[in-house]
């Protein structure tokens, strides 16, 4: 027999199961940067300079052509004559040849994307010359370790007056280490809350000192008095080179969960063991509505012998901060 009933276990189960919206803007969900040294990975917002924006236009335009799997719009970035060398130094040549390269590797990768590209710095070389490095980082498919990878690449200014990839060239790739794979979560820091008639769940994120994990506590207070509380803990799983979490409550129970990124956002596969014993297994996706509001719904829910349907929306909120000492004191800013 579980104490709390259905209600409260289901929320429990999922209290610390995470979201990212694929395509978000890591600042929009940024905290403190001296929350941990992971907090490092995230880019601190700039105003990019005047002389740079026809570049930094040019490789959002990549990162949208490749996410629309459009060959034809990644071959008009480059100049008639362009070069491009891959990670492996093979080359190809000629706008044309490009395009057929792209549009071959989205035939046979059709789940690969790139996240972002990040130009590290741009310096003409003349009045129609620049060159351009920075970072890209891509994956495999949703599912698949994030990775980065350097670049160079020499723009040529064209007789229209724009901008286009003369020679591009890609390094090999690198793995991105564990701090910058659970960087995706850092939205989770901070207070939030989610209640309804029955019950009110608060919880409470941070990074762990050694910047590998996030912490998070979490209370459970129902109606009519009963009250859980647990902690859990989110990292990188080198083996099975996902994002897991593990979660301990205060009755006994305990649960662990994987997180798989989709088109939507995430899908949180999860299995564990409450404190009387009784298994419990569940399928959840989680959608960012804005920095504030995360709503998730779990679709598969089994308890024992029991299969749940799908649930209801859960929305959840963050905490509004408390008012300072000051405030209090004097009822003024």
């Amino acid at each position: 027999m579980i104490r709390y009933g259905f209600p409260i276990w289901f929320r429990v189960f999922s209290i610390g199961l995470s979201l990212l919206i694929l395509g978000s803007s890591p600042q929009a969900f940024a905290q403190d940067d001296d929350a941990s040294p992971a907090a490092a990975t995230e880019e601190a917002a700039f105003e990019v300079p005047e002389e740079e924006k026809p570049f930094w236009e040019s490789a959002q335009a990549f990162v949208d052509a490749y996410s629309a799997r459009d060959a034809e719009a990644i071959g008009n970035l480059f100049t008639e004559d362009a070069e491009f060398f891959d990670e492996l130094g093979v080359s190809t040549t000629g706008r044309d040849n490009i395009v057929a390269r792209y549009q071959y590797a989205f035939e046979s990768s059709p789940e690969a994307m790139i996240e972002s590209i990040h130009i590290v710095g741009v310096r003409h070389l003349s009045d129609k010359m620049a060159l351009e490095k920075g970072t890209v980082v891509a994956s495999a498919s949703a599912d698949s370790p994030r990775f980065m990878a350097h670049y160079h690449a020499i723009h040529k200014l064209g007789e229209d007056g724009t901008w286009r990839i003369h020679i591009l060239r890609n390094s090999p790739r690198e793995d991105l280490g564990r701090g910058e794979q659970l960087a995706q979560l850092s939205w989770m820091l901070g207070d939030w809350i989610n209640e309804d008639p029955e019950t009110t769940v608060h919880t409470t994120c941070e990074w762990s000192e050694d910047g590998n994990f996030l912490l998070r506590r979490f209370n459970v207070m129902t109606r009519n008095g009963l009250q859980m509380n647990g902690v859990q803990r989110t990292g990188w799983d080198p083996i099975h080179k996902k994002l897991r979490t593990w979660t301990f409550d205060s009755e006994g129970g305990f649960f662990t969960g994987f997180w798989t990124k989709s088109d939507a956002g995430w899908i949180l596969t999860s299995a564990g063991v409450t404190a009387s014993g009784e298994t419990v297994t569940s399928t959840a996706t989680y959608q960012i509505i804005d920095s504030e509001m995360v709503v998730w719904q779990y679709n598969n829910l089994i308890i024992g012998d029991a299969v749940h349907g799908a649930g209801e929306p859960v929305t959840m909120v963050r905490s509004a901060p408390s008012p300072s000492l000051e405030e209090d004191s004097t009822g003024e800013e």
